[in-house]
């Protein structure tokens, strides 16, 4: 009986320290987890796709090429030959991200923004939003479609989605950066013989491309959409290039235009109390 009893001891004390040992090897493991900041392209999730998405992206994928590259995206500007493609006040807001839309597959949520100049006067050219390789054209109207990829500092990548051109200037594989005209837009008469109002820039910025560009009309949740798309209108707010107000108001000016404002603008400063010194740098 003393001996039944001794085994039962030594058995609970070893099962014990066998199980405290893995719970200790666990927290240690979620603790060095937790600190890890995952990138779009290395998510550790399961990867979800639907069955439709599945299919269409199918069909779709001829029109991608896998390139890589060359420089990292660094910069980010607005997609539109403006005075300030830094400024989010320099374009109108048509529809935002996570919208229902009606059209296409009726339901699905809006995968982007759709945007304009705010100067009806602006060229309706459309710019790279940063530097890049195009990976894709879909050249199917009132639907053309380009697709930048863009390599980040650490080492994951992001796209940027542009639809609704009327004529595409670039290519795939071509190198861009923020000064690269890849399109331009349908002006409304243009539009209009389509059916719809397609005289608008419809800008993604994607996590992930093996869609080949179809869940933009297919995501049907918004658990889905975050699967594959970021907000564009938050993307900007974090990442467009700041510029000093000097640059902003003298970039495409004569020297004589801009000597004459920052002097206007030192005696305004002095008249106000203003701390900041005549000429000096401030974001916009």
């Amino acid at each position: 009986m003393n001996k039944y009893f001794i085994f039962l001891i030594i058995f609970f004390v070893v099962a014990n320290c066998s199980c405290t040992s893995k719970t200790s090897n666990s927290i240690s493991v979620v603790k060095k987890n937790a600190g890890a900041v995952q990138t779009p392209s290395k998510q550790n999730h399961e990867v979800f796709q639907s069955d439709s998405i599945k299919k269409y992206s199918q069909l779709l994928k001829p029109l991608y090429v896998e390139v890589e590259p060359a420089d990292l995206a660094e910069t980010w500007r607005l997609p539109f030959g403006l005075p300030n493609r830094s400024d989010l006040n320099n374009i109108n807001f048509i529809s935002g991200f996570g919208a229902y839309r009606s059209t296409r597959v009726k339901g699905h949520e809006h995968s982007g923004i759709d945007i304009v100049p705010a100067d009806k006067k602006s060229k309706l050219d459309v710019y790279a939003v940063s530097k890049g390789v195009v990976c894709f054209i879909n050249q199917e109207a009132p639907v053309k479609t380009v697709i930048i990829k863009h390599k980040l500092k650490d080492g994951s990548v992001i796209y940027s989605s542009y639809i609704h051109l009327k004529e595409i200037y670039t290519e795939r594989g071509k190198t861009v950066d923020d000064s690269t005209i890849i399109g331009v837009l349908y002006t409304k008469s243009e539009a209009l013989k389509y059916g719809g109002n397609f005289d608008h820039l419809h800008l993604e910025i994607k996590k992930r491309i093996d869609d080949f560009s179809c869940a933009s009309w297919l995501c049907m949740s918004r658990e889905e959409l975050d699967e594959y798309f970021i907000n564009p209108s938050e993307f900007f707010k974090q990442h467009l290039l700041k510029i000093s107000r000097k640059t902003a108001m003298c970039g495409s000016t004569s020297f004589f235009r801009c000597k004459t404002y920052w002097q206007i603008n030192s005696k305004l400063a002095k008249l106000e109390g203003s701390n900041q010194k005549p000429g000096e740098s401030a974001e916009v």
